[in-house]
């Protein structure tokens, strides 16, 4: 009979298990070399990011530092206006009325207040006179 010849009955020489081991090292030497690299790699971005954030932050304030500058030059601006349009101690100012806004399509001015035409009689002889020119068809002058 012949007997079967196996390799996994015959004992591996000396040399190749310690080529197997020596591959074996190299192959964890270099995946940890590769994962120092990648640490490192990492440990570099973790100390930009403040940095990045601080940027970031500064792009969006920006805008809201102009804005705010220029409602404060507004700010500025509009307290001088009222400061000079105040009267000053011992002014007298004369208050006029409100004017009135335009009357709409159809519509006709309103004169005075009745109160008010009869305090002033040159106010109700226009009056009259308009009146009497709008029958007439002749323009009031």
């Amino acid at each position: 009979m012949q007997s079967e010849w196996s390799v996994a009955q015959e004992p591996m020489p000396r040399w190749l298990e310690n080529l197997e081991d020596q591959a074996s090292a190299a192959r964890l030497e270099l995946e940890r070399e590769q994962s120092e690299a990648r640490l490192a790699e990492l440990e570099s971005l973790l100390e930009e990011l403040p940095g990045i954030f601080e940027r970031k932050f500064q792009q969006r304030l920006e805008p809201v530092l102009d804005r705010q500058q220029l409602l404060i030059d507004e700010n500025e601006r509009l307290r001088a206006l009222v400061e000079r349009l105040m009267p000053q101690p011992g002014e007298v100012r004369l208050r006029f009325p409100d004017r009135r806004p335009p009357p709409g399509p159809g519509q006709r001015r309103a004169g005075p207040p009745a109160a008010a035409a009869a305090a002033h009689p040159r106010w109700a002889a226009s009056r009259r006179r308009a009146a009497a020119q709008r029958r007439v068809g002749r323009p009031h002058t």
